[in-house]
């Protein structure tokens, strides 16, 4: 085998669940959105880590040397011990704080400000998959990712009022359990026309009974 062929990419993300009144909150995927792909996800991205030199441990090498997004790429052999550091949590984000202020505030504009005094959030499980990503950049490379869910309350009517109230071209969607459970689409207003959006949010209603290998 080539030294491409022995190396797998990883990403590393958490995901918030967002539930009010029986109904989970979804956001536009950014990046598919750019590609013209409509797909309604989970408020969530890429955990950062702290420690070039632990990723050097990996022989991993960054998706971009500039960013400390958990996006690399490594051997396969050494996919085992990134799983073991990643499940200890060590010299890495545990929060998904910082992605629901990026996501909410900084680039959809849901929300005018958000502080983590606004919010509860506390760790519900974790979930493995593998997947070929549509990652803009990456599109096609298969990839290992280590996902954790996030219960997300928030405290104040100044940060969940905004977000029950979103105009209709928003980019975000209240859906119910059973509309995620059926992966259909949902018809919304954005970018100028009527979109037909798939519903991806699986993960936030019940733990997987194993980890999810749909390419096995």
């Amino acid at each position: 085998m080539t030294e491409v062929a022995q190396r797998i990419r990883v990403s590393c993300a958490s995901l918030c669940r967002i539930e009010h009144q029986g109904r989970y909150l979804l956001l536009l995927n950014s990046n598919r959105r750019e590609k013209g792909i409509y797909i309604l996800s989970p408020i969530g991205g890429a955990l950062v880590h702290y420690s070039p030199a632990r990723l050097a441990d990996f022989d991993a090498i960054p998706e971009d040397p500039a960013s400390p997004d958990l996006r690399v790429s490594l051997p396969l052999a050494q996919l085992d011990a990134f799983r073991q550091w990643f499940a200890s949590g060590q010299e890495r984000e545990r929060s998904p704080f910082r992605e629901l202020h990026e996501e909410l505030v900084a680039e959809s504009g849901l929300l005018p400000a958000l502080t983590p005094d606004d919010v509860d959030w506390w760790l519900l499980w974790a979930v493995e998959e593998e997947a070929l990503t549509q990652r803009q950049g990456q599109t096609g490379l298969l990839t290992h990712y280590f996902l954790e869910i996030y219960e997300v309350r928030f405290k104040t009517a100044a940060a969940l009022g905004p977000l029950l109230a979103a105009p209709p071209d928003a980019g975000v969607a209240w859906v119910t359990a059973r509309q995620i459970e059926e992966r259909g689409t949902l018809a919304i207003d954005v970018d100028g026309a009527r979109r037909e959006a798939r519903i991806n949010g699986t993960l936030l209603l019940a733990p997987p009974e194993s980890p999810r290998h749909p390419l096995a």
